[in-house]
């Protein structure tokens, strides 16, 4: 109905509809018929016998079709329709079948068999979405937009480039560092008269050349120059690089955040096309009506509001969805935008009608930012304006003891759109140097540093607290690695009294702090470590002796776990006035102005996440933190030593650990079922290697693995963290302490793993956690065994047992990593014939997908496997796999 009454409205009335609709709170629906009872003389039912004749004549068979199997029952139900009960039923029954309604039986088997039909494809969903939508946007300036899908700025390296997964073939491990890999493909197909040569580099901005006269000097900066693309800003060549030797280019480009935006280039790709047609069959604006009042979008509100597992994801979606409502809706007659609506009401099929399945309701998540990008950068409703408003907003609701003085214009608050993190706080530390004549710059530091400005704060000064004459300090709100807890009223006292050592004439002192990960405040009072910052400096800023830059990244938290942008803000908080601050806020507005970012693609996509879902950065920060303290006190629990790793730091999602005896990376490449980026802040938990660290000896491996908790289950986080965790330790299930020398993982043996197995049922026994996630343990045990111990035939048998007994709790991921890895030992080897693990063998193969099921028992050998009942039952299950 919502979907009619908007294909007749038009220009205000259409849009106010839009926005009255996405403000109304959908009731999930609930068949309840309410019928006055019959009075008993009009009931058919008072005249009907219910004892059946002794001489009961066999009624006739009845279709297989038929819901009700019983013929006599049938015929008395036929005389019973005008009964409040049968209304019911059969209204009962009508809803089970209606696909249109999310909670129906009919609408999961639906979305089942949607996930089903990708799951059996060879090919990943963002590569079926660009083949679809290639011939749509043929030729215009549309192309670029489906030529984007599935492109990362930092994704998995797993081997997943099937079902519902991201795959671009134009992404690299992670675009800020490695974006040269991926270059000549762009530069084929660039539309610009700009000739690019052997050992010119694409940068971000014109501007970068003040930036390495930063770093290396005036000299080498003279021989330099720099090229626009297109027009005066944005993307630009860098010429000259060959004429200055022994530089190592990349690495001073990638320090000094020079990487170019990716979606720019796309953009740069289709300049010169015509624009798309308009197409009058379609309207989005009934399509998003359609969408935001269905039965799917009604569960998926529900979720949100309950304290279930995917509540805070389902309630990121659902505020980017209704936001799409925003400033004029989108573009109402556009063909790609149609399009992405339509694969975005699959999506939401998926998300909700695999709530029970949150790794598969999360992909689907992940490449509905795929389509809501689409929508928002084909409708380009927002401006530099929106940018800075949304921003100041976001700032004074974190930051809200400073609002007063910001609206009286006593300090002026300006908000940047700059191209990355390190863009970000590489142009402030260029500002703040250049403001002020010198390269000194302050920065405490711990014994674990791992901040990625690395090459460029060396050049400059490490390891210091504020000293009297330093007027540059480089912090971070909370650290990537974090040890110990965010001290905010340290860091005021410090910079409180460093300020109160200035002289007169002296210019203002700058802090720049590092805001990429931010938490809320707890309640009912608590402020938000950013106000208790800037609300403990606000003096010193309104007085015009402290100017503040807060540097954040957009990659991670703030695009809700996806990495789809790349983007970041340089805020800059200084007295309204001040001339002594005006050279450094007109450096911070050039450099928005020749980054250009506001009139491309991403910074569509990434002012509609702030505006919709910064509440919701916070909340999804909160629910990944949970993981991180249950991983750190029950999965794997260290002792609080830096050789071991961190401790968790409330609050913050991150985890770092080491293995006593090494080779802690090459070990984490095993866990299959946990992603590799080179970043965090993702949906699904994730790791990234090569975290540096104070290490007792040198010969021990010199690196940390840091663990970036998702929003998975708990039972998930057991089976991904429990075996390795304990085995490193040597900590057998329910154990407190160490039950001998250290366990080498990289020569583990199967007979330590079955010892720790044997102690989980014992454990259970007097641990409660260790009873509710038993199952999860002992898979968690199978896998890593299966992953990295030796014989695996033992490992093998363990599996089996697994399967055998009970899987129940067990994540369908890990039951389909261990069904598979049984599969494929048994592809070269005789089924077994002992009935237990026969049965296991059974209980396996149902988890696998029918097509998976299919190639393997292709190949099973069974001629050993016996007669028993098991055996039978496999050769069953086998036979009818192979019919599919």
């Amino acid at each position: 109905m919502s979907r009619l009454i908007m294909a007749e409205l038009m220009t205000d009335q259409a849009r106010d509809f839009l926005k009255v609709t996405a403000t109304t709170r959908l009731k999930h629906p609930v068949v309840e018929i309410q019928q006055a009872p019959t009075a008993q003389h009009d009931n058919p039912a008072h005249y009907l016998d219910l004892v059946p004749p002794k001489n009961l004549k066999k009624a006739a068979t009845l279709p297989k079709s038929s819901k009700i199997k019983d013929p006599q029952l049938l015929n008395a139900l036929d005389l019973y329709t005008a009964d409040d009960r049968m209304v019911k039923l059969a209204a009962l029954e009508q809803r089970t079948d209606n696909v249109a309604d999310a909670s129906s039986m009919g609408h999961l088997k639906q979305a089942a068999q949607f996930v089903a039909d990708l799951n059996s494809g060879k090919v990943a969903y963002s590569a079926k979405r660009r083949e679809e939508l290639a011939e749509t946007v043929q030729g215009t300036k549309q192309a670029h937009l489906a030529s984007q899908m599935g492109f990362r700025k930092a994704p998995t390296q797993r081997d997943d480039v099937t079902s519902l997964s991201t795959q671009n073939d134009m992404v690299t491990t992670y675009w800020r560092s490695t974006f040269e890999k991926a270059v000549p493909a762009f530069v084929s197909g660039l539309q610009t008269k700009v000739k690019i040569e052997e050992g010119d580099f694409l940068v971000n901005s014109p501007r970068v050349l003040r930036k390495i006269e930063m770093l290396l000097g005036t000299e080498v900066a003279k021989k330099l120059t720099v090229e626009p693309l297109q027009g005066r800003a944005g993307v630009s060549v860098l010429k000259g690089t060959q004429a200055v030797k022994d530089i190592l280019w990349p690495s001073v480009l990638h320090e000094l955040g020079s990487a170019p935006s990716a979606y720019q280039l796309y953009e740069l790709m289709d300049v010169r096309e015509k624009a798309p047609p308009t197409n009058f069959k379609v309207d989005t604006r009934a399509d998003l009506i359609q969408l935001m009042t269905s039965s799917a979008f009604s569960q998926l509100q529900e979720i949100a509001r309950s304290s279930r597992q995917l509540a805070p994801v389902c309630a990121m979606v659902e505020n980017l969805v209704l936001g799409l409502t925003d400033e004029l809706g989108p573009d109402r007659f556009d063909t790609l935008t149609a399009n992405a609506m339509k694969s975005m009401a699959q999506l939401l099929d998926i998300i909700v009608a695999n709530e029970h399945n949150p790794t598969v309701s999360m992909r689907a998540v992940d490449l509905m930012m795929d389509e809501i990008g689409l929508v928002v950068a084909a409708a380009k409703n927002y401006n530099i304006i929106d940018y800075r408003d949304t921003m100041r907003a976001i700032t004074l609701e974190r930051a809200p003891s400073i609002e007063p003085l910001v609206t009286k214009e006593t300090i002026q608050l300006d908000n940047r759109l700059v191209s990355s993190g390190m863009d970000s706080l590489s142009t402030a530390l260029h500002i703040a140097l250049s403001a002020r004549g010198h390269d000194k710059v302050a920065r405490p530091t711990d014994k674990v540093d791992y901040f990625e400005t690395g090459m460029l704060l060396e050049r400059l000064k490490k390891g210091e607290t504020v000293a009297p004459a330093s007027d540059v300090l480089v912090a971070a709100l909370n650290p990537s690695t974090p040890f110990v807890p965010a001290d905010a009223g340290k860091l005021v006292k410090d910079v409180q009294h460093a300020v109160s050592q200035r002289k007169k004439g002296d210019p203002p002192f700058a802090l720049i702090l590092d805001t990429t990960i931010q938490l809320p405040g707890k309640p009912p009072k608590d402020p938000t470590q950013l106000d208790e910052v800037l609300g403990g400096l606000k003096e010193q800023i309104a007085n015009g002796s402290l100017e503040v830059f807060l540097c954040k990244s957009f990659q991670k938290y703030a695009s809700f776990g996806t990495g789809k942008v790349s983007a970041a803000d340089l805020t800059m908080l200084s007295k309204k006035g001040n001339l002594d601050s005006a050279f450094s806020r007109a450096e911070a507005l050039l450099t928005e102005i020749d980054l250009d970012l506001a009139s491309h693609d991403e910074a569509q996509l990434v002012i509609h996440m702030l505006r919709h879902g910064h509440r919701d950065e916070l909340s999804l920060i909160t629910h990944a933190a949970e993981n991180a303290k249950f991983v750190d006190a029950f999965c794997w629990p260290i002792e609080a030593d830096y050789a071991q790793g961190s401790k968790y730091v409330d609050g913050i999602p991150l985890l770092l650990r080491s293995t006593p005896t090494g080779r802690v990376g090459s070990l984490f490449e095993h866990l299959v079922q946990v992603d590799l980026r080179d970043s965090f802040s993702f949906l699904r938990t994730s790791y990234v290697a090569g975290i540096p660290g104070p290490w007792p000896e040198p010969t021990t491996e010199n690196m940390y693995v840091r663990i970036n908790t998702g929003h998975e289950p708990k039972g998930t986080m057991v089976e991904n963290f429990y075996a390795f965790g304990h085995l490193s330790s040597n900590l057998l299930p329910g154990a407190t302490a160490k039950s001998g020398d250290h366990v080498d993982l990289g020569m583990l043996a199967t007979s330590v793993v079955a010892k720790h197995l044997r102690q989980v049922p014992i454990a259970a026994q007097t641990d409660p956690v260790v009873k509710q996630y038993q199952n999860n343990i002992i898979a968690s045990y199978c896998a890593f065994g299966l992953q990295n111990a030796t014989p695996k035939m033992g490992m093998i048998n363990e599996t089996l047992k697994f399967f055998a007994h009970s899987a129940e709790g067990v994540s369908i991921e890990t039951q389909r990593y261990l069904a598979r890895e049984l599969f494929t030992f048994y592809q070269t080897r005789a089924a077994p014939t002992d009935t237990e693990l026969l049965a296991g063998l059974c209980n396996a193969a149902l988890v696998l997908p029918a097509s998976e099921l299919k190639a393997f028992a292709a190949k099973l050998n069974l001629t050993k496997a016996g007669d028993s009942k098991e055996a039978q039952l496999l050769r069953e299950i086998v036979d009818r796999a192979k019919r599919v």
